[in-house]
């Protein structure tokens, strides 16, 4: 037995001197942290209550012409979750913004209707801001600018897919497609989307058009859509990541950052 412990001192001994220099290692090598399983948690019935009361609103707004001020004003239509507040700011007949928070909990989730990104609330901690009638909250592991990001892509690539359902309805008509959006009747593409539209003859010679978009807020990305294979003009790639349209009237978009 006393030789069993003579030899398990150096092992010992090696773990805690060791230790300190593999510690840093480890550390660098592990992934940034996520939030907390009762962050999570939180934050998700918080967003979930600005979204029932943006139902509330609406329900509202549809009946009256004019959304509530106040929540007290939506007392028979809309509850919070137990334990959380919910608070509306900047109201007006035509917009508001409101505030989530749980009780005992540092920070609070907001969203914005029809106020304008000047009137929005933001979080209280880290004073974030989302793109309208989307919730975003403090600690949820999101920056502001990838919730912009992610806004700006869906609307590009919602634009093309507008484009598409509109250039087979013109097709359907005229038996050929459009080449000028003017052409295409009802189409409202959001004010910092730019759209634009090329049309070619596939080896079949059928005529197939391809359509790219961009947002003006972020430079060097885009989304590209083609209704077939042709040569085009114009690049049927995307510009950051080079990703082909596909052919299939599928909007094929960078992940724009």
């Amino acid at each position: 037995m006393p030789r069993l412990r003579r030899n398990l001192l150096p092992a010992a001994l090696l773990a805690v001197l060791v230790a300190p220099l593999v510690a840093p290692l480890v550390a660098q090598q592990l992934p940034a942290p996520s939030p907390p399983d009762s962050t999570r948690a939180v934050n998700a019935r918080m967003k979930s209550d600005l979204r029932n009361l943006v139902t509330a609103q609406e329900a509202r707004y549809a009946q009256a012409s004019s959304y509530a001020r106040t929540v007290a004003e939506l007392a028979l239509d809309y509850r919070a979750s137990l334990g959380v507040t919910v608070e509306i700011v900047n109201g007006g007949p035509n917009g508001y913004g409101a505030v989530a928070r749980t009780a005992g909990r540092e920070g609070s989730c907001v969203i914005g209707i029809g106020i304008g990104s000047a009137q929005s609330p933001r979080t209280e901690v880290e004073k974030k801001l989302a793109p309208e009638g989307e919730p975003i909250c403090d600690g949820d592991g999101l920056t502001e600018r990838a919730v912009f990001a992610r806004e700006a892509q869906a609307r590009a690539s919602g634009a093309l897919m507008r484009v598409a359902k509109l250039q087979e309805r013109h097709f359907g008509r005229i038996g050929a497609y459009a080449a000028s959006l003017n052409a295409l009747t009802g189409l409202n593409i959001a004010a910092t989307v730019a759209v634009t539209l090329e049309l070619a003859a596939a080896p079949n010679r059928e005529a197939v058009f391809l359509a790219t978009a961009t947002d003006s807020r972020y430079p060097g990305y885009s989304c590209v859509l083609a209704s077939g294979w042709a040569r085009f003009t114009s690049s049927a790639t995307t510009l950051a990541e080079k990703k082909h349209a596909g052919g299939g009237s599928m909007a094929v978009c960078d992940v724009f950052k």
